[in-house]
């Protein structure tokens, strides 16, 4: 399959998206301005599903969601649109049956997010805020666990350490890690504090969110490891995916009711995706099919504004990024216009692979990795 990495966050979140960019991209931007346009079948069924998300947008994916069990939100990063869509659909999704939230951030600080008064811990840094999180909540009993962490820590490493050395306070090789990381956690120390957190093997556990801290903590520590080597940076991130695959799993046991998954637009793809290693979605697409459960996957994406996070502004413009973007943003009527990909799978699979043209090409990848895509004309930067 071809596609472009769409993972458009600063830092740790940005940086494989440079890495492994692929090369057929360029050559089709090049020939962007030369590309045909899709058939005039495919330009027809785009239009006959083609809805305004503050209207009967918003009703077609709840319709889809009352006849799901996961609910798969493929976001943006670091802008208040996607916010907003969960605060105006989540109330009705909860009372379809939605439970929970499975988010792309850790345990720690899911369990910071809902169970510390502002202000009583650190601030939390990354991809939900303390509002978002308790509009989720706002609906459910008090005290119950609506976000789960399904992912490692990508910012503040030492606040694990710190808690895993706050209910050990005679491990010397823990008070050894908080010393090391009493300024700034930074990746280059990952190597030495794997190593130490390894030798620490007697000391008391802590829950959070419901998993385990010192397992949270050494697999974060593993993939940090990973991602500094060229040679390594797949390991780390096919580690990462089955941590979010197990930490899923972990907090689905025992637990009841539907769950919507937020993640980055480029974890949760039916198939693989350009790079092959975010199988997520895949994942938990064919788990729904083998316990004869339903999945929908919705992904959402910007054909301008800015987006905001760990303190960067930047451009959240996708168009140049993806051929299918470029053509849903210049056929989109609305502000926020979601399209229902399904009708276009027969279409465009019935061109013979050696006539498709490198538009078509990319059509049939999101076509096949989401069911609908959601394109916002202007996103505007998220404010912590």
């Amino acid at each position: 399959k071809t596609a472009a990495i769409s993972c458009r966050v600063p830092r740790v979140y940005r940086e494989m998206r440079r890495y492994f960019r692929p090369l057929w991209l360029c050559a089709a931007l090049a020939l962007q301005a030369q590309t045909p346009q899709p058939e005039p079948a495919i330009l027809q069924a785009l239009a006959a599903h083609e809805y305004n998300l503050a209207s009967d947008g918003r009703d077609f994916l709840l319709a889809e969601a009352r006849n799901s069990n996961y609910f798969l939100l493929g976001e943006l990063h670091g802008e208040n649109e996607i916010p907003a869509l969960l605060h105006a659909i989540w109330p009705a999704m909860w009372k379809d049956g939605y439970r929970h939230v499975a988010a792309e951030i850790s345990p720690w600080a899911a369990d910071q997010l809902q169970t510390v008064s502002a202000g009583k811990g650190p601030a939390i840094q990354g991809l939900w805020t303390r509002s978002q999180a308790d509009d989720v909540r706002s609906v459910a009993p008090h005290g119950a666990q609506v976000v789960w962490g399904c992912d490692m820590e990508e910012v503040q490493v030492e606040s694990l350490i710190r808690e895993l050395a706050r209910v050990n306070p005679a491990d010397p090789v823990l008070a050894q890690m908080v010393q090391l990381t009493k300024d700034k956690y930074v990746r280059a120390m990952a190597p030495a504090l794997l190593e130490m957190a390894r030798r620490a093997k007697d000391q008391k556990d802590e829950r959070l969110n419901g998993l385990s801290l010192r397992h949270s903590l050494l697999a974060t520590l593993n993939v940090e490891s990973n991602r500094i080597g060229p040679d390594t940076r797949m390991i780390a991130q096919n580690a990462r995916e089955l941590l979010m695959k197990q930490q899923l799993l972990a907090h689905m046991e025992g637990a009841t009711g539907k769950v919507l998954l937020r993640f980055g637009r480029n974890h949760l793809h039916r198939g693989y995706d350009a790079r092959g290693i975010s199988t997520l979605g895949n994942f938990v697409a064919e788990f729904a099919t083998a316990h004869g459960q339903k999945v929908f996957n919705v992904g959402a994406f910007a054909a301008g504004g800015k987006e905001a996070l760990l303190g960067n502004t930047f451009d959240a413009d996708e168009r140049t990024d993806e051929l299918t973007f470029a053509l849903l943003a210049d056929q989109a009527k609305y502000p926020a216009t979601l399209y229902d990909l399904r009708p276009l799978r027969s279409l465009l699979h019935r061109i013979p692979q050696e006539k498709r043209s490198a538009l078509e090409t990319n059509l049939i990848y999101w076509s096949d990795a989401y069911d609908a895509l959601l394109c916002y004309k202007v996103v505007t930067p998220l404010q912590f």
